[in-house]
């Protein structure tokens, strides 16, 4: 399975066409593989009359309602090989939680909504290839998930029955690596003879060879 490598970056500037690129956080691996899920969520028919967010602090609201989110829960890193020997890399695993809030005029028919935005879900997401294939991101494998549906109420006096699917959703989202930034680079090499005269041990009466090599870099830092 690939590593992933530089690619929560971006390139920002190089001080020399031979020194290393200097690269910035743009936005995490994980914030982009939740905000790649949102956005494909966002065009599915089923959510078009959806309000959304991403937030879990936002306060769900009568006129919030039919609510989606889609949220990072967790994210888990455990070292990829020894954790002591090179670079800083982890394989990387992400809960993502989905929730879709409904007003529950029938529970019985509410219920049945759940399912569909279930089915509108899974359907939606997992056969289309971009999911998890694309330039943005890469997910290598889905590995689990939880579904459960809660029925309470909403509004200020707490007397507007509603329904909510809640989906937690597991991916692996590889080997993530942190390359180390290396200021100090060997771009040149310098040698030089300093053969001293048989008669006098003085180097200078000799002519010496002098040459320089000019190091090719990694691809990586050209």
């Amino acid at each position: 399975m690939p590593n992933i490598s530089l690619v929560p970056f971006k390139r920002d500037f190089r001080l020399h066409a031979k020194l290393p690129r200097m690269d910035v956080v743009e936005v995490s691996y994980p914030i982009r593989v939740r905000d790649g899920l949102m956005a494909r969520v966002k065009k599915m028919p089923f959510f078009s009359t959806f309000n959304f967010s991403s937030n879990k602090s936002k306060v769900i609201l009568l006129e919030s309602i039919p609510f989606f989110g889609l949220y990072l829960l967790q994210e888990f890193m455990a070292p990829d090989g020894d954790a002591n020997a090179g670079d800083v890399r982890f394989r990387t695993s992400v809960r993502y939680g989905f929730s879709v809030i409904i007003q529950n005029n029938d529970a019985v028919a509410a219920e049945y909504l759940l399912d569909k935005a279930m089915q509108a879900l899974t359907v939606g997401l997992f056969t289309d290839a971009s999911t998890y294939n694309n330039a943005y991101y890469k997910i290598q494998a889905f590995t689990g998930g939880k579904r459960e549906h809660v029925f309470g109420h909403v509004g200020s006096d707490q007397q507007t029955p509603i329904a909510e699917l809640r989906w937690e959703l597991m991916c692996d989202l590889g080997v993530i690596e942190y390359t180390p930034f290396i200021p100090d680079v060997f771009e040149v090499l310098h040698e030089e003879t300093i053969f001293p005269d048989d008669s006098t041990g003085d180097p200078s009466r000799v002519p010496q060879v002098k040459i320089e090599y000019d190091m090719e870099q990694n691809p990586n830092q050209e």
